[in-house]
C-alpha cells in the first residue's frame, strides 16, 4: 500500500507543475486554482497528510490572492471618489463646434453628446441609435437614428471637394458646399447628397430630368433652376481662381522677402550674394507671363473652323422671269422680318403658345466630344448612387413631333424614352446604344468619317442588323442634341447637281457647268464643302433623274441662270443639307418639280419640312423657302396630258392623301389643299415623263419656261 501511496504524490506533483506552467500563461486557470486551493482549506481540518503535501503552493495561492483583492480594493476606492466628487467635465469649445456642424444640433445637445463620450461626428455616424438614447438624456432612438444620419451626410459633404479637384483647386473646393448654391437649404441639401449630387460641381452637370427623377419634392423647373445656379457659382469660382491662380500664392511665400533683401544686397555685398539674386529673379519672370489672363482663355475657347470666304456674286445677262425675282425680293423680307421677330421680347401670351422643343446645335468636334465625355460620366454617376442607370433618349415617335409655325419646320419635342441597363427588354438596346457612343469618340478622336454601314460592320455580332445601327446612331445625336454630321457618321448620297456654281470640295475647285450631262456627285461631307462663286438666280430640284437628264442635255442654265439639283427620288440627308446650303447663301428661290402623285407631294413634304424620323435635325436639312412647281393636278388638264398616259389612283394612294391633308402644315397652305383635293376628285396621277406624250423638247421649251414666267407654284 505503500508504494501505491508513493507513487500518487509523483503523479501529482507532476500534475501541480503543469498547472502552474498554464497559470503563467492565463489568466482563468489562476482563478480556477485558488478556488480549488480554498476548497481544499476548508476540507483539510484534521487531515494532516493533504497539509502537509504542498506548502510552497498555500504561499503562492495566498500571495495571489492578496494581490486581486488589493487591486479590486483600489478600483472600489476610485469609482467611490469619482462619484463623491461629481467635478462638472469642461467640454472644450473645439468639439461644440464641430458637433454644431450637424444640422439640428445646438450647443446645448452637442455638450451632452460630448459629455457621453460622442465628442466627434466620426463617432455619432459610427454609434448606435440604441447607445445613443441610452446614453445621452432626452434623445430618443428615432431622433438618434435621425441624428446618425445627420452626421453621415454631413461627413460626405465635407470629403465631397477632395474628389472633385478637376475643376477647381483643394484649397478653393474646400469652401464650397451645397448649401451656398442659391435656392438649397439644409433638407434640399442632404436630399441632394442622398441622391449623390453631394457638391456643386455634380449639381451642375447634371442634366434637370435626371435631377428631379432621382430627388423627392422636385418638379423638372425647379430642378433646371438649380442646375443653372450651380454652373453659374461655378463659373464664377472658376473666373476668380484663373484670376488669382499665380499671383497670390507665389508672393505670399517668396516674393515677400525679394524685396527687402534686394535693395540691401545691391547696396553692401553686390558680388558675393549676386548668384542668389539671380535665382530669385529667374522665377520672377515665369510668374509674370501665366499671370494674362489670354492663355487660360484660349483654352477654353473651341478650336477655329476654316474660314468660308463670302461668296461671290455676279451677274449672267440671262434673262430672269419678273415673278422669279419678285420671289427673292419676299424672300429676304421674310428673312429680314424673322430677324426682328426673334431679337424682339415675346409677350406672354406668345409664351404660353410656344411649344418647347429640342434644340439642336450644329458642334465642332472637341464640343461634341465633351458631350459624349459628359453623357458617360452621368452614366457612370448614376451607376455608383443608385445603381439603375439609364440613357435618357427623345421621343422620335409620331406624338412628339412638333410643328413651329414660326420657322414653319417638323421639329421634335421635349418627351424622352428612358432606356436603362436593368431591364431585359433593354438591356441589349442600351449596350448597344454605349457602343456606338464609342464608335464615335474613336472617330472624333481621329478626326475621321464613316457611314452607317461601316458602323454596322464594326460589331455585327452586336448589331445584328443594320436597321438596329441606324436607330441607335439617330438615337445618340438626338441625346447630345447635336446633328449627325457633327458625329461624324453620315449616309452614302445619291444626289447629282449641276449648273451656274462653283464649288470647293476638299481643297479642290470644281466648275458645276463642267461636269457633262451626269453632274456632281454631292458629298456626304459637308463639312468640306464650300461655295465659291455663282450667278445663278433659281435653283431646280427635280424628283427623277430622267428629268433631270433632259434639263442637261438641253443645258437649261445656259437658257436661265439656274442650278439643277436631284435626289432621285426621296432626298437624303446630304442632297437635302445641300439644297438648305445653296439656299441660304446664295439667297436664292428654289422650285420643286415631281409627279402628281401622292408620293411627290411627300417628297416635297420631306424637303419643305422636314421628316418626322429625322425632326431634330429639321433645322439644318429642311427648306421651308422652297415652292412646289410642278406637276401639279391641275396641270394635267391645263397643259392638255392625254388620258391614255394618266394613271388611277389606287386605295393606298387615296388613304396617303388624306393623311396629308390632316397634317398642320397642309392645312396651313390653301393652294396646297386645293390642289390635293383636285387629285381624290380626279383619282387620277401623272409622272413628269408625261409631257414627253407632246414632244421630247415640251419640258424645257414650253413647260418650264411659262411656269416660271407666270409664278404658277404653290
Amino acid at each position: 500500500m505503500t508504494v501505491k501511496g508513493k507513487k500518487k504524490k509523483t503523479t501529482k506533483k507532476k500534475e501541480e507543475t503543469v498547472q502552474t506552467t498554464l497559470g503563467e500563461l492565463l489568466e482563468t486557470p489562476k482563478k480556477k486554482q485558488s478556488n480549488k486551493a480554498k476548497s481544499t482549506k476548508a476540507k483539510s481540518t484534521g487531515k494532516k497528510t493533504k497539509a502537509t503535501k504542498t506548502p510552497a503552493k498555500k504561499s503562492e495561492i495566498k500571495s495571489k490572492t492578496s494581490k486581486s483583492a488589493r487591486t479590486r480594493a483600489k478600483k472600489k476606492q476610485s469609482k467611490k471618489k469619482t462619484h463623491g466628487k461629481k467635478t462638472p467635465v469642461k467640454i472644450p469649445t473645439a468639439t461644440i463646434d464641430e458637433l454644431t456642424k450637424i444640422p439640428t444640433v445646438g450647443p446645448k445637445l452637442a455638450e451632452k453628446l460630448a459629455a457621453a463620450k460622442y465628442d466627434s461626428i466620426e463617432k455619432i455616424a459610427r454609434a448606435r441609435a440604441s447607445s445613443i438614447s441610452k446614453k445621452v438624456v432626452g434623445v430618443s432612438e428615432s431622433g438618434a437614428k435621425n441624428l446618425i444620419d445627420l452626421a453621415k451626410a454631413t461627413l460626405k459633404s465635407a470629403a465631397a471637394p477632395e474628389d472633385t479637384g478637376n475643376e477647381l483647386d483643394n484649397e478653393s473646393t474646400g469652401r464650397l458646399s451645397l448649401s451656398d448654391v442659391p435656392g438649397v437649404g439644409s433638407k434640399l441639401a442632404l436630399s441632394l447628397a442622398e441622391a449623390g449630387y453631394d457638391t456643386p460641381a455634380r449639381l451642375s452637370r447634371a442634366k434637370p430630368e435626371s435631377l428631379a427623377r432621382g430627388v423627392a419634392g422636385l418638379n423638372v423647373a425647379s430642378a433646371t433652376k438649380l442646375v443653372n445656379a450651380a454652373k453659374s457659382m461655378m463659373k464664377t469660382r472658376e473666373m476668380e481662381r484663373i484670376t488669382r491662380e499665380t499671383s497670390p500664392v507665389v508672393v505670399s511665400t517668396k516674393t515677400s522677402k525679394k524685396p527687402e533683401r534686394e535693395p540691401s544686397l545691391k547696396k553692401t555685398t553686390p558680388k558675393e550674394k549676386t548668384p542668389a539674386s539671380k535665382q530669385k529673379k529667374a522665377p520672377k519672370k515665369k510668374i509674370k507671363s501665366p499671370t494674362l489672363p489670354a492663355k487660360h482663355r484660349k483654352k477654353a475657347l473651341p478650336p477655329p473652323r476654316r474660314k468660308k470666304h463670302k461668296v461671290i456674286r455676279k451677274d449672267s445677262g440671262l434673262p430672269v422671269p419678273e415673278a422669279v425675282q419678285k420671289l427673292a425680293v419676299e424672300m429676304k423680307q421674310t428673312w429680314a422680318e424673322a430677324a426682328k421677330r426673334a431679337k424682339r421680347k415675346k409677350t406672354p401670351e406668345e409664351l404660353k403658345m410656344q411649344v418647347e422643343t429640342v434644340e439642336v446645335v450644329s458642334l465642332t468636334t472637341d464640343d461634341t466630344t465633351e458631350r459624349i465625355i459628359d453623357t458617360a460620366i452621368e452614366i457612370l454617376n448614376e451607376t455608383m448612387t443608385s445603381g439603375r442607370p439609364a440613357f435618357e433618349i427623345p421621343s422620335r415617335s409620331g406624338d412628339n413631333i412638333v410643328w413651329d409655325e414660326v420657322r414653319d419646320l417638323l421639329l421634335l419635342g421635349m418627351r424622352t424614352i428612358s432606356r436603362p441597363y436593368h431591364s431585359l427588354a433593354s438591356v441589349v438596346d442600351a449596350t448597344r446604344t454605349a457602343r456606338v457612343m464609342e464608335i464615335v469618340f474613336n472617330l472624333l478622336k481621329s478626326n475621321l468619317h464613316a457611314t452607317k454601314r461601316e458602323v454596322f460592320y464594326s460589331d455585327v455580332n452586336l448589331f445584328r442588323d443594320q436597321k438596329y445601327s441606324d436607330k441607335i446612331i439617330e438615337d445618340v445625336a438626338s441625346m447630345i442634341q447635336t446633328t449627325r454630321d457633327s458625329i461624324h457618321v453620315v449616309a452614302s448620297a445619291r444626289g447629282s447637281a449641276m449648273g451656274r456654281v462653283v464649288i470647293r470640295d476638299g481643297g479642290d475647285l470644281i466648275d458645276l457647268t463642267k461636269m457633262g450631262t451626269g453632274g456632281w456627285a454631292v458629298t456626304p461631307f459637308l463639312d468640306q464643302l464650300e461655295i465659291v462663286e455663282s450667278d445663278a438666280e433659281f435653283i431646280i430640284l427635280s424628283e427623277k433623274d430622267a428629268a433631270v437628264m433632259r434639263l442637261a442635255e438641253a443645258k437649261y442654265w445656259n437658257r436661265q441662270p439656274c442650278i439643277v439639283l436631284t435626289g432621285k427620288g426621296s432626298g437624303d440627308i446630304a442632297t437635302r443639307a445641300f439644297l438648305k446650303m445653296l439656299v441660304k447663301e446664295l439667297e436664292i428661290p428654289a422650285f420643286a418639280l415631281v409627279d402628281s402623285d401622292p408620293y411627290g407631294h411627300y417628297i416635297y413634304s420631306v424637303f419643305l419640312r422636314g421628316s418626322k424620323r429625322l425632326s431634330y435635325e429639321s433645322p439644318f436639312i429642311a427648306t421651308p423657302e422652297l415652292k412646289l412647281l410642278g406637276v401639279l393636278s391641275r396641270d394635267l388638264d391645263e397643259y392638255k396630258i392625254p388620258k391614255a398616259v394618266r394613271i388611277p389612283m389606287q386605295p393606298t394612294d387615296i388613304k396617303r392623301v388624306k393623311d396629308m391633308l390632316k397634317e398642320p402644315f397642309v392645312t396651313r397652305n390653301k393652294p396646297w389643299v386645293e390642289d390635293l383635293q383636285l387629285m381624290l376628285k380626279l383619282k387620277e396621277k401623272a409622272e413628269i415623263q408625261a409631257f414627253a406624250s407632246h414632244s421630247f423638247k415640251y419640258l424645257t421649251d414650253d413647260y418650264l419656261p411659262r411656269k416660271l414666267e407666270t409664278g404658277d407654284w404653290i
